[in-house]
């Protein structure tokens, strides 16, 4: 054909069937735009970060590094800059603060402290202004001002003063500069803070401590340097690559971007089956228009030229439309908010969009098009008659004969026996698995829908006054592909929806439940603001003793934390105080007993691990791992294997005992207090708060508050996974209308035809419903079933794979929730179709 021929064709196809081309091309647009959202919100917070990094650490190719917040000797700065080959080298004070502005918001930040030498290196780059490093004011990249509200304040010369809440201390200092591009290059886009390296030491009480040393070599010496401050540090201090936190943060983002990674493919595979299943609603006119052209003699090639040229169109547009829709989504909904691990690593604000994810995204729905549309090309084969879809029973090009009805089941049956056993053998291998799944939902579909009818059909034959179910019998079994179309959109939406959010649910349950019992150790708690892992430690020697004596106070006892790196993992270390039961490990537990775990972890030289972590390091209950402290490697016998408590690199459970000893300190990074039985928490938390003054940096919170804000916090972090389930609810809705509106809009002939044999509007509305109902409760009645089982295939790869801690399947009612919403929403909302349909004129019949 030609192409003014190829245009022609497709342009009067929409003209006619504009509802149902839009219907096709919303399903590849849904697909495209989940794909390529996801996809970018996965890398953008780890490029960004890598920007960041690489801006902090300018030409630095080592670093020595502090296994302890409290930092080490910067008098090791003179005997680094002296090794053979070092050509350059800067200290740093790294500190997580909160800050305050008037105005009353409030914001976790890195703050760096660090002097002249750094910006030598580059780290801070030349143009830094000298006022950022002013000894009685702070400087915030642009990206802080702005999320503290004082951008623009100061854009206008006015000064501002904040308060900056560090180590249980809280002072008020000037903003010196609010550092953009210009001055701070990525830096500015991150949530830090600079100031001069003896004025962070004084607020910290850390005089003469820093965090690391940044070293650059001279040109091929980095090695002979890396021994030498191997040497220098004694094994009490890490000696890495300055970038080394590009690989932490890759490898904290794993599990979750596995989760993201897994629910965004599931979901893109959803919307390619609701564009499949839309397309499915227009095969009968597609074949007819084959079966048309074909007698009146046009050749294969030039049908295959007309079908691949409109799938192309289709597609593209689609696939356009979803890659609009996607950028939409990663800067919005999907925008990754890991909250939870600016306290490990400094991370950056910006969208990073690459043309990996552009081209995939946009390759995928072109070819999910044209595979769709082709279908109706298999009536070229030379075994088929030119117009054989006219010899069809029912409407042309709608039957569906029983024995491709049976080998559909058989293959269905096979894909869930498949799916079963690599389940059990590969838990890994969810994704697949789910996949396989899906494709079986939909081919079960006839068998699902044939059941359903016939059921319908022995109770019209029973009660034969049903005549308005008869009726719509009839008008099923004569659309017997629409009716799969609907029936299918139906099953593969309960499908997504039960599987996808039956498990996001299942894992914030799951994180509650952990939570629930690590705060349940203590009635109220003190901790530095938006510390919610309890890893940064303050002086508490003058509270704990005014506390103890307040009335209703039973017990003060001190807990402490920190972070730690193993290999490429920065890990959460839990130290608890002796005698105190360990609740955090209820249900936690992967091997290893709860009662001997805590009993070996209370006695001092056992730890318990998070799985993943045991199983990199090869270590089983009762083996040994050596973790790095400030004193050295310090073994330790692993008294039981755990999740990840939803820190993702992995957790760690000791005895504060062994944490004094190797990290060499016994201040807390948390207090927990226990009140006495008559004693009103409230009360005594209102207390506690007067005995610290307003000078405090600590915060008084009850068990409750404390837990309402690490749920909040983790429910942040897995924000993105909600984002895909509700998207994909709401899609499932917007599709399933789409279709049956499209499909009682194609039915008006029918019903004119109705109409002209005496049915009234009102009749005809209830036929149309029961229509809906049928077709809708085979679809969903299949989706949902499966998407149960969907749904333990993902909490089993979320528990066993990713190391999160998953709630049973069986305390969650999220499957029963999400098939009465879709069905009642679409019922309710396709009556309107259903109302316009009803009345369609008598004459419509007659004029077709």
């Amino acid at each position: 054909m030609r192409p003014y021929v190829l245009v022609y064709l497709y342009r009067n196809r929409l003209r006619v069937h504009t509802a149902q081309e839009l219907l096709a091309g919303l399903g590849v647009a849904i697909a495209v735009a989940l794909v390529f959202a996801t996809l970018v919100a996965n890398s953008s917070v780890a490029r960004s970060a890598e920007e960041i990094v690489r801006a902090a650490v300018g030409p630095a190719n080592l670093q020595l590094r502090a296994r302890s917040a409290d930092g080490f000797d910067q008098r090791l700065l003179g005997d680094v800059e002296h090794l053979a080959g070092v050509r350059q080298a800067a200290p740093l004070l790294e500190q997580t603060a909160t800050i305050l502005a008037p105005g009353g918001r409030a914001l976790t930040v890195n703050v760096i402290g660090t002097n002249v030498s750094l910006a030598i290196l580059n780290g801070l780059a030349h143009s830094l202004p000298s006022a950022a490093l002013s000894p009685t004011g702070i400087g915030l990249s642009s990206s802080s001002a702005k999320a503290l509200g004082l951008g623009a304040r100061i854009a206008a010369d006015q000064d501002e003063n904040v308060t900056l809440k560090l180590r249980g201390s809280a002072s008020t200092l000037k903003v010196s500069a609010v550092l953009g591009a210009e001055a701070f290059g990525a830096l500015s886009r991150a949530r830090v803070a600079v100031m001069p390296l003896e004025r962070l030491q004084s607020l910290a009480g850390l005089p003469g401590r820093v965090s690391r040393i940044l070293v650059q070599t001279q040109p091929g010496r980095e090695g002979s340097v890396h021994g030498q401050l191997e040497a220098l540090s004694g094994g009490r201090l890490a000696v890495v690559s300055a970038d080394q936190d590009i690989s932490l943060l890759d490898q904290a983002l794993a599990p979750s971007d596995q989760a993201s990674a897994l629910f965004a493919v599931i979901s893109a595979l959803l919307g390619f089956l609701f564009a499949f299943n839309a397309l499915l609603l227009t095969i009968p006119e597609r074949r007819q228009a084959i079966a048309d052209l074909r007698v009146d003699g046009t050749g294969r090639s030039a049908i295959i030229q007309m079908v691949t040229f409109q799938g192309l169109c289709l597609g593209i547009a689609a696939s356009i439309v979803g890659l609009l829709a996607g950028y939409l989504l990663s800067r919005g909904a999907f925008h990754q908010s890991p909250g939870y691990l600016s306290q490990a690593f400094t991370l950056g604000t910006n969208t990073v969009i690459g043309a990996g994810p552009v081209l995939l995204a946009f390759a995928s729905g072109v070819l999910a098009t044209c595979l769709a549309s082709g279908l109706p090309l298999l009536d070229l084969r030379r075994s088929n008659a030119l117009d054989a879809v006219y010899a069809e029973d029912g409407m042309p090009g709608s039957g569906l004969n029983g024995s491709t009805q049976r080998w559909l089941a058989g293959v269905a049956l096979g894909l869930l026996v498949l799916a079963s056993g690599l389940f059990a053998l590969v838990p890994s291998a969810a994704l697949i698995v789910c996949v396989l799944l899906a494709v079986a939902t939909v081919l079960a579909v006839p068998s699902a829908l044939a059941g359903v009818l016939g059921l319908a059909g022995a109770i019209a034959r029973r009660y034969e006054k049903l005549t308005l179910l008869t009726a719509a019998l009839t008008s099923l079994r004569a659309t017997t592909i629409r009716s799969l179309a609907l029936a299918a959109t139906g099953a593969v939406a309960l499908f997504g929806s039960v599987t996808l959010g039956g498990s996001r649910d299942d894992l914030l349950r799951g994180i509650a439940d952990y939570t629930s019992h690590y705060v349940g150790a203590a009635d109220i708690w003190l901790v530095n603001p938006g510390d919610n892992q309890a890893i940064n430690d303050f002086t508490a020697d003058r509270h704990t003793a005014s506390i103890a004596q307040l009335p209703g106070v039973a017990s003060v006892r001190a807990f402490q934390g920190s972070f730690l790196t193993i290999g490429d993992r920065r890990i959460w270390l839990i130290a608890w105080p002796s005698s105190t039961p360990l609740g955090l490990l209820e249900g936690q537990l992967v091997t290893g007993g709860q009662r001997s775990a805590s009993e070996h972890v209370d006695q001092g030289g056992w730890i318990t691990v998070s799985a993943q972590l045991a199983a990199e390091h090869h270590v089983k209950v009762g083996g040994v791992l050596n973790v790095p402290s400030p004193a050295g490697e310090v073994p330790f016998r692993v008294a039981a294997t755990t999740t990840n408590f939803g820190w993702t690199p992995g957790a760690i459970v000791m005895n504060s005992r062994e944490y004094a000893r190797a990290w060499n300190t016994a201040a807390p990074t948390a207090l927990g207090v226990t009140i006495t039985p008559d004693a009103n928490s409230s009360t005594v938390a209102t207390e506690i708060q007067h005995t610290l003054g307003r000078s405090t940096g600590l915060e008084v919170l009850s068990a409750p508050a404390r837990e309402s804000k690490i749920d909040a916090s983790a429910s942040e972090g897995l924000s993105q996974l909600g984002d895909i389930a509700t998207l994909l609810v709401i899609a499932a809705i917007l599709a399933m209308i789409a279709a049956l509106g499209s499909s009682i809009w194609q039915a008006r002939i029918s019903l004119a035809g109705l109409r002209l044999e005496g049915a009234t509007p009102r009749k005809l509305r209830i036929v149309l419903l029961i229509e809906s109902a049928l077709m809708l409760s085979a679809g969903c009645l299949t989706g949902a079933i499966a998407g149960i089982y969907g749904q333990a295939v993902i909490d089993g790869y979320l528990k066993h794979v990713t190391g999160f801690p998953v709630a049973s399947i069986a305390t969650g009612q999220r499957p029963v929730e999400i098939v009465a919403l879709v069905l009642a929403t679409v019922l309710v909302i396709s009556a309107i179709p259903g109302w316009m349909a009803s009345r369609v004129p008598v004459t419509f019949a007659l004029d077709e």
